[in-house]
């Protein structure tokens, strides 16, 4: 603020020595004019300063304070400041000036060092009747204030005034308290906490810092319950008159308490303890979670965690009743500590939310939206504040785990309740370490099931040695109760209390008895064999386990086990030896050697017999549905066994003829497809064997073997007949193809003998052709390719002198004629036979020749 030269020098009137004033320099006037002491004072001030300079270090420490405030620096500064502290001088500085931005009447408070110098003579006056121990607290500068302040923040004082002259639950003490937050209350740099008050508020060297923190906070109590201050975490703020009215309607709305315990819940549980399974070893168990008596989520789980709060029925001081529930209900039960006021935090947040979700902010006035939005900022900080509080209160509250009261000496809250839900997994699951080797995959229980070590009944070979006794002696009880059980069943049994177990681990034990033969397992009335690649579904997953019984396995007898082994290795030629003696073993060993026999059988029936006509596919038909009757008892091991046993005549049997078979589709095959091709060739060439008798015998033979149902034994015959026949066949080729030369031969000599010198070209070209021919006649293996180049060639005569012909005189009208359509075959016994059929000759060759100049018979 600008200050006016009359200002200065009423001020400066009123000292003998002229200085300097300016706002930077006016702590400097008040120490010479107001503070300036004689020798005897100084003297005794630097005695009291050497005896209290501890206390007076200790007394003025600010909390969070963003300016240099500070106290004594040494001696000196106090004798030259004492009665008052070195950070009055910043501070007051600062509060005028907020004081002039927000709380007077705009035009009675002069500048800030005449402000200053009223405020500090006024304030030494005040306790200039007390003896040198005596200090000024900051709330006295309030008089040198007050009078500029507007009406609505005097009423305010006024009124607290008046309730402490009329002991109407104030003291004199809040209205101090009330001065002081006025004075800072725009000051952000000191935050008005009990400490800073407490520092703010000191009058005496000799102060008990700890009695007056206490009278503070009552005075701060008081004043916040009368409606003249509000607390947002540990700061206190003055309020005016539309702040009162307000803060007034916050304190009047109602809210219920079940939403403050949400609000608790989504604290521990979302921020402070978040996660929803407590990890012990590598087990994961669920919790159920409560907040006085109301569970948060949904009830599936067998322990709990439950904190009560004080605003719960069942909150007492007394252990007993903690004790009872912590073991009836499983629970770890954590009574949060009543010295952390986090319930009355949430409280206020809840109310100060729940009165502006009530409010048309926007159509509010300014001054009242601003104040609003302060009060939201409250609400937020009341919220952080109570997060702290009940990380504190559960630090500090008491913790009883399965009827036992826990002494923790951990401050973390995570780790307070992780130790309080340890104790209790080891009070409640009394059984969890049967459990000594955990597994984590479906590929470690195959393995088990492989029966890579076979477990004695009490399973003492096994890691989990315990566990499986515990299964085998339940499954007895069932038994002897006649009761199925399903694997379901077990799962449920064996993850409740007092055991615990995963559900990996479960399925585990459940395979070591499988494995052992001491149990099977059935799936929709079939047995299902440990090989099986589905067991692990059976034995863990939760849309099969229902459907899995498990039962004590019933053992077939020896005798059987002989015969079926004896058996197979008659069938399968190997030793005895070879054959597993153990059921499942045996089992195993039945299923795979004649399902891959059905496999294989499968596929020769399919590729092998693609093309019709080989012998023994009954044989193999047959086998398939052995195979197929005997595998249908795969579900059932005494009645698998006994089937083996009941037709391994059958099987015998199959194997003689389906010997032949194989034979025959590995070595004989080849010569059979030869002799069907060869027959299928000579097929549509059967008249040029009509003389050749040797021939016609052989393949009627090779006809013979190849329609055996049985030709095994007689296919040695089919290489010589084969040979036989394409002897025959390759001398009928020589001969077809001598009659094709003779007829090319024929052929190019008449063309030479009809063409002229001038056809040189026409006789070359007909040549040419012709050896084509001839050269197609050499390389062919057909005799019905041979007769069709006989036309061929017929046809290449014809056109070649028909050409020559035309070619002789270009001018004559020349038609040709073949010859062999001119003289036909026929039978002639007369003289009349030969004129008849000289005269069809005849009209024929009029015909043609009628309308041309020369008839060209070719």
């Amino acid at each position: 603020t600008k200050i006016s030269g009359d200002d200065f020098s009423k001020i400066q009137g009123r000292f003998n020595t002229r200085l300097s004033l300016s706002s930077s320099s006016v702590d400097e006037v008040i120490k010479k004019r107001i503070l300036a002491k004689t020798e005897n004072a100084e003297t005794l001030l630097k005695l009291q300063y050497e005896k209290n300079q501890a206390v007076l270090r200790n007394l003025f420490t600010f909390k969070d304070a963003i300016l240099d405030l500070k106290g004594f620096a040494g001696e000196g500064e106090f004798v030259e400041t004492y009665p008052f502290v070195p950070y009055q001088f910043k501070l007051m500085q600062n509060v005028l000036a907020q004081i002039r931005r927000h709380g007077n009447s705009g035009k009675h408070l002069s500048g800030g060092e005449r402000s200053m110098l009223s405020g500090f003579q006024e304030a030494a006056q005040a306790i200039q009747d007390r003896d040198e121990n005596a200090l000024v607290p900051f709330y006295l500068f309030y008089n040198t204030v007050h009078t500029f302040l507007e009406s609505s923040i005097r009423r305010v004082i006024d009124r607290c005034q008046s309730a402490s002259d009329n002991h109407d639950g104030i003291e004199q003490y809040d209205v101090n308290i009330l001065k002081l937050l006025y004075l800072v209350r725009y000051v952000d740099d000191v935050k008005a906490n009990v400490d800073n008050i407490s520092v703010l508020m000191a009058d005496d060297i000799r102060t008990d810092k700890i009695t007056v923190r206490l009278k503070i906070q009552q005075s701060l109590d008081r004043l916040v319950s009368q409606n003249y201050v509000s607390r947002a975490g540990d700061t206190y703020t003055f309020l005016t008159d539309d702040e009162q009215d307000i803060a007034r309607d916050i304190r009047n709305t109602p809210v219920d308490s079940a939403i403050i315990t949400k609000a608790i819940s989504d604290i521990i549980f979302g921020k402070l303890y978040v996660s929803k399974k407590f990890r012990y070893g590598k087990y994961d168990f669920p919790y159920d979670q409560r907040i006085d008596e109301t569970v948060i989520g949904q009830l599936n789980s067998s322990i709990g965690l439950h904190f009560i709060t004080v605003a719960s029925e069942i909150y007492s001081t007394e252990d007993s009743i903690f004790l009872m529930r912590s073991k009836t209900d499983n629970e770890v039960m954590i009574v949060l500590a009543e010295s952390q006021p986090y319930f009355k935090e949430l409280e206020d947040a809840m109310k100060i939310r729940r009165y502006v979700k009530g409010k048309n902010i926007s159509q509010l006035p300014e001054m009242i939206q601003s104040i609003i939005r302060d009060k939201q900022a409250q609400a937020s900080a009341h919220e952080k504040n109570a997060e702290e509080l009940i990380s504190k209160a559960i630090a500090e509250g008491r913790i009883y785990v399965a009827g036992d009261k826990l002494s923790l000496k951990i401050s973390s809250v995570k780790d307070r309740i992780e130790r309080a839900l340890s104790v209790l997994i080891e009070s409640v699951y009394t059984k969890l370490d049967y459990i000594h080797k955990n597994y984590d995959s479906d590929a470690e229980i195959v393995q088990i099931l492989k029966g890579d070590s076979q477990l004695s009944i009490d399973g003492t070979e096994s890691p989990n040695a315990e566990a499986v006794k515990e299964l085998f002696q339940y499954l007895e009880i069932q038994k002897m109760k006649q009761l199925p059980t399903s694997m379901g069943d077990i799962q449920r049994r064996y993850s409740a209390i007092p055991y615990g177990w995963r559900e990996i681990d479960i399925a585990s034990v459940t395979a070591e008895l499988i494995a052992s033969q001491k149990l099977t397992l059935k799936y929709a009335g079939a047995v299902i064999q440990p090989t099986d690649k589905k067991m692990p579904d059976y034995l863990r997953r939760k849309t099969e386990i229902d459907k899995a019984i498990i039962s004590f396995r019933v053992a077939p007898p020896t005798a059987l086990i002989k015969k079926s082994r004896e058996f197979l290795s008659e069938y399968f030629n190997c030793t005895i030896g070879a054959v597993p003696d153990d059921e499942d073993g045996l089992i195993a060993y039945i299923l795979k050697k004649f399902t891959q026999e059905r496999s294989e059988l499968n596929e020769l029936l399919s590729k092998g017999y693609s093309v019709a006509g080989y012998a023994g596919k009954s044989v193999v038909e047959n086998g398939i549905s052995l195979c197929n009757e005997l595998l249908m008892h795969k579900n059932d091991n005494i009645a698998l066994l006994k089937k083996t046993v009941e037709m391994q005549d059958d099987f015998l049997d199959f194997s003689e003829d389906v010997a032949e078979v194989k034979t025959f589709f590995r070595v004989q095959k080849p010569i059979f497809d030869n002799a069907r091709n060869l027959l299928d060739s000579i097929n549509t060439e059967k008249e040029y064997f009509q003389t050749e008798n040797k021939a016609l015998s052989d393949m009627a033979k090779i006809k013979e073997i190849l329609n055996l149902p049985k030709p095994y034994r007689r296919i040695s015959e089919l290489p010589e007949l084969i040979q036989n026949i394409q002897d025959v066949y390759q001398k009928l080729l020589i001969q077809k193809q001598e009659e094709v030369f003779a007829e090319i031969q024929s052929a190019m000599a008449e063309i030479h003998q009809t063409a002229d010198i001038r056809q040189t070209d026409i006789v070359h070209k007909a040549d040419s052709a012709l050896q084509e021919k001839k050269t197609s006649a050499q390389n062919a293996d057909k005799l019905t390719v041979l007769d069709a180049m006989k036309i061929q060639i017929a046809n290449l005569r014809q056109q070649y002198l028909q050409k020559i012909a035309v070619v002789d005189d270009p001018q004559i009208d020349t038609v040709t004629m073949n010859r062999s359509i001119v003289c036909h075959t026929a039978k002639l016994q007369s003289e009349s036979d030969i004129d008849q059929y000289l005269d069809e000759i005849k009209q024929k060759l009029m015909q043609k020749l009628d309308g041309h100049d020369v008839l060209h018979i070719i």
